[in-house]
């Protein structure tokens, strides 16, 4: 899996293992996420940090829901060449996880 066969015009791809929508009056955002592993060398001792990478991305309810149904159509497409896309079961967030003023879609 991965950026495989993906080049940008920055040089740069970005791999999302996560996401999280929210909305407010005026705008989604997408907040897409990567989580790896780096290893530091401090002092001759080796320590583990978890490092988060976010690619916000902010539209407006119209355009976010010309996404959807590009989005939709692409995922249909994409079924009937290669199968059924098979989805885990979907966590519901905690209420601690979901500022109160914006709302939690994903």
């Amino acid at each position: 899996m991965g950026d495989q066969g993906f080049q940008s015009k920055t040089g740069k791809s970005f791999s999302a293992e996560g996401f999280t929508v929210v909305f407010r009056k005026g705008q989604v955002v997408t907040d897409f996420r990567k989580i790896a592993p780096r290893i530091d060398n401090i002092g001759g001792d080796q320590t583990q940090t978890i490092v988060s990478e976010h690619q916000p991305i902010v539209m407006t309810p119209q355009k976010a829901k010309a996404f959807k149904k590009v989005l939709e159509d692409n995922i249909q497409n994409y079924e009937e060449k290669h199968g059924e896309i098979e989805l885990p079961e979907r966590k519901e967030p905690e209420a601690s996880e979901v500022e109160e003023s914006q709302d939690y879609i994903g």
